[in-house]
Order: C-alpha cells, then sequence, then structure tokens
C-alpha cells in the first residue's frame, strides 16, 4: 500500500502520525525519526564545518551513507554492498573535486624522497585511493591474525568495503583516527556488555544464545560496522583538530 507523500516527511510526519501508520494503525518504531533527525542535525553540522561549498556537500553525502550503514549493522549485522560499492565510487568522483585532508599522503610522497609532489585531484585521488587499500590492509591483517589464533572470522566482508569507503572519502590523515579509534570503541563496548551481564560469569563461561544454545562470551559477534561509522564521524568533524593537538605535543 502506497504511503502519502505528506505521512513520508522527515521526523514531522511521525510526530503528527503520533507514531502510527495512518493506514493500518501499527505503530512506527522510534528509530526512524531517530535517524531521520540524527542525518539532519549531521547536514547542519556539514554546513556549520565547511560551509556551502564542495566540502560540505562531500561531507553531507558522508554522513547520510555512513548513518544508514551503522543504524543497519546494529540492527541486522549486515553492510550491504549496495550501499559500500556505489559509496567507493561515489567518494572517487567527489574526489575529484575536493577532498578534505590530504596531507597525509603529500607527507608520505616527501618520506619516500618524491622531490615535487602532485597537487590538486592528482593529489586528491591518489590519497584518497591509499586511504582506502590502508584501511582495509590494515584490518584485512589484523582479521588474518585473528583466524590463526582463533580459527574463526573476526570481521566480515563488510567491514573491509566500509573502510575502504570511508578512506575514499576522508582521506589518509583522517583514516588513520578511524583506523585509532574504531578498535577503542569497539573494546569499550564489548567490555561494557561483559560487565552489565547478570551473574557476574566469566567472559570465558558460556551465555545462551537466542536460539537456546550456549557460547563463549568473547565469541560473540560485535557490531563492528557501528565503530568505524561513528569514528568516521568524530574524524570527519574534528578529526583535524585532534591531529593538531596530538602534533602540537611533540613540536
Amino acid at each position: 500500500m502506497p504511503i502519502l507523500w505528506h505521512d513520508n516527511i522527515p521526523v514531522l510526519s511521525w510526530l503528527m502520525l503520533r507514531g502510527r501508520c495512518r493506514k493500518c494503525g501499527e505503530r512506527i518504531p522510534l528509530r526512524y525519526p531517530a535517524v531521520e533527525l540524527l542525518t539532519g542535525v549531521l547536514f547542519v553540522a556539514s554546513y556549520a564545518s565547511f560551509g556551502f561549498t564542495w566540502l560540505g556537500l562531500k561531507a553531507c553525502v558522508f554522513c547520510f551513507l555512513l548513518v544508514g550503514l551503522i543504524f543497519m549493522d546494529a540492527e541486522t549485522g549486515l553492510l550491504p554492498h549496495e550501499f559500500t560499492y556505489p559509496g567507493i565510487l561515489i567518494g572517487f568522483a567527489l574526489a575529484l573535486i575536493a577532498a578534505f585532508d590530504a596531507g597525509g599522503t603529500a607527507f608520505l610522497l616527501r618520506a619516500f624522497g618524491q622531490r615535487e609532489v602532485l597537487s590538486g585531484r592528482e593529489l586528491w585521488l591518489l590519497d584518497a585511493a591509499v586511504a582506502a587499500v590502508f584501511g582495509a590492509g590494515f584490518f584485512f591483517v589484523a582479521w588474518a591474525l585473528y583466524y590463526l589464533v582463533r580459527k574463526r572470522e573476526g570481521m566480515g566482508g563488510g567491514d573491509f568495503a566500509l573502510i575502504a569507503m570511508i578512506g575514499v572519502f576522508l582521506g589518509l590523515k583522517l583514516t588513520v583516527s578511524v583506523v585509532f579509534f574504531s578498535p577503542i570503541l569497539a573494546t569499550v563496548y564489548a567490555l561494557g556488555s561483559l560487565a552489565r551481564r547478570d551473574g557476574g560469569q566469566s567472559g570465558y563461561e558460556t551465555e545462551a544464545s537466542s536460539g537456546g544454545e550456549s557460547r563463549p562470551f568473547l565469541a560473540r559477534s560485535v557490531p563492528f560496522g557501528v565503530f568505524l561509522g561513528v569514528s568516521a564521524l568524530v574524524s570527519l568533524f574534528l578529526g583535524s583538530r585532534i591531529w593538531s593537538w596530538y602534533l602540537g605535543l611533540f613540536g
């Protein structure tokens, strides 16, 4: 049954309908207006941070993709390639227009003896490609080491595609921040989940899963895409300041 256009206005329609579908009366989950409101807030933050510019547009597109992927991973444990793969292509296209910070790749070029460092679109495209390879490569190595030790997969293919998309949008310098922060956030989440469990069992003891089957607590999956996405948002808006603060410690 088609939804009327005035019942599909972000946030406002949910409020006017009092959280219920006009046709069938079913309750509309709160996550829908929450996603819409969060996306709107991030759009405003993008404008406030980058202005009415190509960078502002790039930030809005990036936030739109990330919010959808964060909530999908949190709810279903999946990161659909229908979002990440087109996101990578869109990121490369936008790299032709503007870059958030290509200083990381420029630094590498100078470090490896490149006297005439690339500039403009060539540097932006190279920075996007290097960041994508670095991010995906870093977590692939982590996945491989985890598999060798635990004999089970610690990450899914969607996570690799997501970090590649993040790298294409943010560039190498800010992607390093994502690689640093996301495992920390995931670890804090895992420890918090462990602390909240009833009974005070050890992390190595078993716990009944939703299907009635017991499994080790540490073997349960963590929606790592959520933490990649959150770290990417933090890096988008605060990454440059964090880098300036960090480098200032050694200045």
